[in-house]
């Protein structure tokens, strides 16, 4: 009886030893797919082996799958897996970053005020690269919500003064520009002469379209009154003119809308220029 006890015993340590060995080589097969691309493969692998790994030595692969989704714009389940990742890990500095890779899919999802949320629950670190890395997240949280004075002074903080001052004139560059289309104005402006406002901000054919549209219908609309009735003729009018009257100036407002994400995009991509450029020349 003993000698078969023993004999099961050691048929259960060497299946546990070819178990563990083949998650090990499962592993490595998953992040050399994951390192060609093979995202979807690589996924699989990595959740068949959390599956498997009953000794939790594979906790690591939350944070892998959760990048995977963020690869694959799967933000929602990057998110998930990232929370997982977050709660099992005991590192703090790592723990930190898994926080701003949270943040980067809420930006995804235009959620910047959850990011932001999560980044003030986020203390500061004792390590620069870090602490950097969190300013320009909150910087890009308070860009997202259009707080461009709190933006400003959190991207101000990860430059010296002449690169504050470059900041400082991007800002004031993009204030000038929403102001000058402001949408409101715009709108408005193809309110007081249809077309006006598209013309403004760029459209030109939209404008001339607009303008042509409204002076057809208008001088249909009299023409009808006199051949016909001022009723006839007011019907006209009525039926025709708002319809393109009001479609003219919601597009001027919309393209007023359009300019500047398009401007605030610019922007947004210039300060990162001088970010990279000041982060090259700190590590030069």
């Amino acid at each position: 009886m003993l000698k078969i006890l023993y004999i099961i015993l050691f048929s259960l340590c060497l299946i546990s030893t070819a178990g563990a060995q083949d998650i090990h080589q499962l592993n490595e097969f998953a992040d050399e797919q994951f390192d060609k691309g093979n995202y979807q493969l690589a996924l699989k692998e990595y959740q068949r082996i959390l599956f498997f790994d009953n000794q939790h030595e594979y906790n690591e692969l939350y944070s892998k799958i959760a990048s995977i989704h963020y690869l694959m714009s799967d933000f929602d389940n990057a998110l998930k897996y990232y929370d997982l990742a977050i709660r099992i890990e005991n590192n703090d500095s790592i723990k930190f970053e898994l926080i701003l890779n949270k943040a980067l899919c809420n930006f995804k999802l235009d959620r910047y005020l959850v990011a932001l949320n999560e980044l003030f629950d986020l203390p500061d670190h004792s390590s620069e690269y870090l602490q950097n890395k969190k300013n320009i997240y909150l910087g890009i949280c308070y860009f997202g919500l259009s707080d461009y004075d709190n933006s400003r002074e959190y991207f101000s903080e990860l430059f010296d003064s002449t690169g504050t001052k470059k900041v400082n004139n991007l800002f004031a560059d993009f204030e000038r520009f929403s102001k000058k289309f402001r949408p409101g104005k715009v709108e408005l402006m193809s309110m007081l002469l249809p077309g006006l406002g598209q013309i403004y901000t760029g459209e030109i054919f939209s404008g001339f379209n607009s303008f042509f549209l409204i002076s057809g219908v208008t001088v249909y609309a009299a023409i009808t009154a006199v051949n016909y009735a001022l009723f006839d003729g007011l019907l006209v009018l009525s039926s025709w003119f708002y319809r393109y009257y009001s479609g003219g100036f919601t597009n001027a407002r919309n393209f007023a809308v359009q300019k500047i994400e398009n401007e605030k995009t610019r922007i947004y991509s210039e300060i990162f220029s001088l970010i990279e450029k000041y982060h090259n020349k700190a590590i030069e």
